[in-house]
C-alpha cells in the first residue's frame, strides 16, 4: 500500500514539468510568429534594393538542389520514422510528378528568397543600423521588441485556469505593452497604439482561455486577434478621415510606415496562433505519462 503512494509524485511531477515546458515553448512560438514579418520585410528591402541576375540564377540553383535533393531526402527520413502511418497514406494518395516538382521548387525558392532577406539583415548591410548596431544585435533587438507582448499575453492565457498564476501573470501581460516601450524607448503615442488593442486582445482571449476546451485555445484566440486588430485598424482609418475631413493635423495615431508595422505584427501573431501547438494536446499527455 505504501509503495504506489511514494511512486505517485514522480509521473505527476514529470507531467507538470513536460505541461510547462510545452506551455513556454507554444507561447516563444506564436512570439516568434509575431515578430517574424517585420524581420523578413525589413530583410526583403534590403535584399531587393539592388538585385541581380547572379542573384536571381544563384537562388534557382540552390531551390534545384533543395527542391529535387533535400525536400524528397528528409521526406524519406519521415516517412522511415513513421512508416504505420505514411504507409497508407502514401499508397491512397499517388503524387504527380509535375506537380510535386513544381510545389517543391516554389517553396524552395520562397525558402531561399527569405534566406536571403536574413542574412542580408543580420550581416549589417542595412545602413540605418550600420552604424549603431551591427545587424546581428539589430535584428535580435527586433525581434524582442515584437516579441515581449504576445509572449506575456500567451502566458497570460495559458495560466487562466490556475487561480494562483491568473492575477500576477494578467498584471505581466497587461503591463506588457509599457515594459516593451520603456525598454525600446518607445514613443507615447507607440505605447497608446499598443497597448489599446493588446489590451483588448488579452480580454477577449483570457475569457476564451476560460470556457474553450483547451485543445482550441490558440484558435480561438486567433480569431480574437484578428477581429481586434480589424476593428481597431478600421478605426484608425477613420478617424483619421474624420480628422482630416475637418484639417485637424495635430493629431495622428499613426504615421503611414507605422501602420503597416503594426499590420504585419497582427497578422504574424495570428498566423503564430494558428501554427502553434496547444501544449494541452493529448500527445503531450501521453509522453508525459510515458516519462513518469
Amino acid at each position: 500500500m505504501s509503495l504506489p503512494a511514494l511512486q505517485s509524485p514522480r509521473p505527476r511531477f514529470a507531467q507538470v514539468m513536460s505541461t510547462c515546458t510545452s506551455a513556454i515553448t507554444s507561447s516563444l512560438w506564436i512570439a516568434i510568429c509575431a515578430a517574424a514579418p517585420e524581420f523578413i520585410w525589413q530583410g526583403l528591402r534590403i535584399a531587393l534594393n539592388d538585385p541581380t541576375w547572379a542573384d536571381l540564377f544563384s537562388a534557382l540553383l540552390i531551390g534545384l538542389i533543395l527542391a529535387f535533393f533535400v525536400e524528397p531526402v528528409m521526406e524519406r527520413i519521415r516517412d522511415l520514422l513513421h512508416w504505420t502511418r505514411h504507409r497508407t497514406s502514401a499508397e491512397s494518395k499517388p503524387r504527380n510528378a509535375l506537380f510535386t516538382a513544381s510545389l517543391s521548387l516554389a517553396f524552395a525558392l520562397a525558402s531561399v528568397c527569405l534566406h536571403d532577406a536574413i542574412a542580408a539583415f543580420v550581416s549589417g548591410h542595412n545602413a540605418e543600423h550600420a552604424a549603431a548596431n551591427s545587424g546581428l544585435e539589430a535584428g535580435i533587438m527586433l525581434v524582442i521588441e515584437w516579441a515581449i507582448v504576445p509572449l506575456a499575453i500567451t502566458l497570460v492565457w495559458l495560466s487562466a485556469r490556475q487561480r494562483w498564476l491568473a492575477v500576477p501573470m494578467g498584471v505581466v501581460g497587461g503591463a506588457s505593452p509599457c515594459v516593451a516601450g520603456w525598454l525600446f524607448a518607445w514613443s507615447a503615442q507607440a505605447v497608446i497604439t499598443t497597448a489599446i488593442p493588446c489590451l483588448l486582445i488579452l480580454g477577449f482571449g483570457y475569457r476564451q482561455a476560460r470556457t474553450e476546451p483547451r485543445q482550441r485555445v490558440f484558435a480561438r484566440c486567433a480569431h480574437s486577434v484578428a477581429l481586434v486588430a480589424a476593428i481597431w485598424f478600421a478605426f484608425v482609418l477613420l478617424l483619421d478621415a474624420v480628422l482630416a475631413f475637418y484639417h485637424i493635423d495635430q493629431f495622428e495615431l499613426y504615421s503611414p510606415s507605422d501602420f503597416w508595422v503594426d499590420v504585419r505584427f497582427y497578422f504574424g501573431w495570428t498566423l503564430g496562433l494558428m501554427l502553434a501547438p496547444s501544449p494541452y494536446d493529448r500527445t503531450a499527455d501521453t509522453i508525459a505519462e510515458r516519462v513518469g
